[in-house]
C-alpha cells in the first residue's frame, strides 16, 4: 500500500490519498475501500445522490441502519444515521482536502 496523507477523518471515517498514484482509501469500521481518482469522484457523486433519499432499516438488535448495495449483489453496507452523516461529511470534505492538496503541489 502506498505512503499515504489522510484528507479527512470523522468518526468511523478516514480518508486518505496517495499523491504518487492518485489512489484514494476510505477506512471504515472493519471495510477499506480504495480508488483512483475518477473512481472516487463517480463514488462521490453516487452517494450524493442518495443524500436526502435514505431509508434505514431495523436490525435484530434493535438499531436503525442504512443499506448501501454495492455491485456485488451479496455485499451490503451497513451505516447507523451518526455513521452515515460521518461518511458522507467526510467523502465531501476529502475531495475538496484533495483539491487543495494538488494545487499546493
Amino acid at each position: 500500500m502506498c505512503q499515504s496523507i489522510i484528507l479527512s477523518t470523522k468518526g468511523n471515517t478516514t480518508i486518505s490519498y496517495c499523491s504518487q498514484c492518485q489512489s484514494h482509501y476510505i477506512w471504515q469500521n472493519s471495510f477499506l475501500l480504495t480508488f483512483n481518482a475518477n473512481q472516487y469522484t463517480s463514488f462521490l457523486v453516487e452517494i450524493k445522490s442518495k443524500i436526502g433519499t435514505e431509508e434505514f432499516v431495523r436490525f435484530p438488535d434493535g438499531d436503525s441502519r442504512l443499506l448501501l448495495t454495492t455491485p456485488v449483489y451479496e455485499i451490503l453496507f451497513t451505516f447507523t444515521e451518526d455513521e452515515w452523516a460521518d461518511f458522507t461529511g467526510s467523502l465531501n470534505e476529502a475531495y475538496y482536502m484533495r483539491e487543495i492538496y494538488q494545487l499546493i503541489n
